[in-house]
């Protein structure tokens, strides 16, 4: 999942700030809620997924993609606008924003993550490393959708296996799926921060799966 994107020049990412009521230290930006606009180091244009954030946690996808997987009837995403600028200066506003709201609930503790810090207030957590990577899923906590997340590792896209399947099969551009050899090699070992589930999933998600969880 090569990141040759970043946010454009320009165009300034609007985003949801919070403070904590009982701690200064926990000032954080939530979630953008204005539209994505990337600008792209490449003019690849039949790349039909592009990459973008931190760890490539963020992905566009072209339109015509969207409706094969609305075909297969893949779930677990929504979708938002989205505008690509190619570096030939280039607009592209056929791609849309990938949202993934698939749940797989929290990891298992037999991975090795834990609870280390928590506050009550502003529900800002730390997590320790995993450690034990064939662990991570609880499958009964799996909504079944062919996209998910797994908490607290909300900036990586699982996915299904016969979504993995067609994907390899379609041979779509820019994807990397990674089996738990790359999770090793890839996931830091200093554990996990991820914020608010809101952050992540719509709010009406977020409530439904977070607030019996405390996130």
């Amino acid at each position: 999942m090569a990141n040759d994107s970043e946010m454009a020049p320009g165009r300034e990412a609007q985003w949801e700030y919070g403070n904590c009521p009982i701690t200064p230290d926990h000032t954080y930006s939530g979630h953008r809620i204005s539209p994505l606009y990337l600008q792209v180091r490449h003019n690849r244009r039949d790349e039909a997924m592009i990459w973008f954030g931190s760890l490539g946690s963020g992905f566009v996808v072209q339109e015509t993609l969207l409706n094969e997987f609305e075909k297969c009837g893949f779930t677990g995403y929504q979708t938002r606008s989205a505008t690509v600028r190619f570096r030939d200066g280039s607009i592209s506003t056929e791609y849309r924003e990938f949202i993934v709201t698939g749940w797989a609930g929290m990891a298992r503790p037999e991975s090795g993550i834990r609870l280390v810090k928590n506050c009550p207030a502003c529900l800002m957590k730390r997590y320790s490393a995993i450690s034990d990577y064939g662990n991570l899923i609880d499958w009964t906590q799996w909504t079944g959708d062919d996209f998910f997340i797994v908490w607290p590792m909300p900036l990586y896209t699982f996915v299904s296996d016969r979504f993995a399947q067609w994907l390899q099969t379609r041979r779509v551009k820019s994807f990397w799926l990674m089996g738990p050899e790359d999770r090793a090699r890839l996931i830091g070992k200093n554990g996990f921060g991820p914020g608010r589930l809101s952050d992540y999933l719509p709010e009406e998600l977020a409530i439904k799966y977070g607030r019996p969880l405390g996130l």
